[in-house]
């Protein structure tokens, strides 16, 4: 069950990354997902209400229930938003209220539709001891987080405002604390070619401070919302063409 925080400023200003206004950053309102969310007015008790329906309609079992949260970095977010809104989450799968989060949780033990997992999205230079502390008291248990590229070069000219070092110590500290990590992976950024994705991916499971346990590629997209698409205009930066992205892949 996926579902989106309402639009909210994100501390990144990546080149490749869309700027929809009426999104939470680097979502757009014309996927599955946005649409839903949209749909509902990014409230979160009707996002999942609404997934719920859809998985019933389809004679799919919601016993069990992974609850995945997205829009632009999570840990930016007001703690008090982040309690409420995981809160109306839990007692959306519930059927019922809760005084405070940790009864809305406890009541989940037993409902009918569990949350047997819950995963979270934010920034390697956003991981802290403190924020994954909030991250356990949520009810977390795994952490996507934007690695995006393994090569300084790569981040400093994409603007992503962190190190390779920044992702290295987040990792650390997320598997100190037990979290499953999905990492993001970007092909094709700027500045990077097909010889140095292959290189920065192969370095993602070849060296020990990395790792993770399930990943998501993303092919750098060519987005009007984006800055990139500046750099594209001024024949500073080509999308792969699509036989040497299936090659890549």
């Amino acid at each position: 069950v996926t579902v989106l925080t309402k639009p909210y400023p994100c501390p990144g200003h990546c080149l490749y990354c869309p700027n929809d206004p009426i999104m939470p950053k680097s979502y757009l309102p014309t996927e599955p997902g946005g649409q839903r969310a949209v749909a509902n007015q990014f409230d979160p008790y009707r996002q999942v209400v609404s997934r719920l329906k859809t998985y019933r309609a389809n004679n799919h079992p919601t016993d069990k229930v992974e609850l995945i949260v997205l829009g632009g970095t999570w840990s930016a977010y007001p703690k008090t938003y982040q309690t409420w809104f995981i809160k109306r989450c839990f007692e959306a799968l519930n059927n019922r209220t809760a005084a405070s989060l940790k009864s809305a949780q406890k009541i989940n033990e037993t409902a009918t539709n569990r949350c047997i997992g819950l995963s979270l999205e934010t920034r390697p230079d956003w991981i802290t001891k403190q924020e994954l502390i909030n991250f356990r008291k949520l009810g977390c248990t795994k952490v996507q987080i934007g690695i995006q590229s393994l090569n300084n070069r790569i981040l400093r000219l994409n603007q992503r405002g962190h190190s390779v070092a920044a992702t290295k110590k987040a990792i650390k500290l997320l598997r100190e604390f037990g979290f499953k990590i999905q990492a993001h992976w970007m092909a094709n950024l700027y500045g990077a070619t097909f010889k140095t994705d292959i290189v920065d991916f192969k370095k993602l499971f070849s060296d020990k401070n990395f790792r993770p346990d399930e990943l998501k590629i993303y092919p750098c997209s060519l987005i009007k919302t984006a800055p990139l698409f500046d750099y594209y205009q001024k024949g500073l930066w080509q999308p792969y063409s699509q036989a040497v992205l299936t090659d890549l892949l």
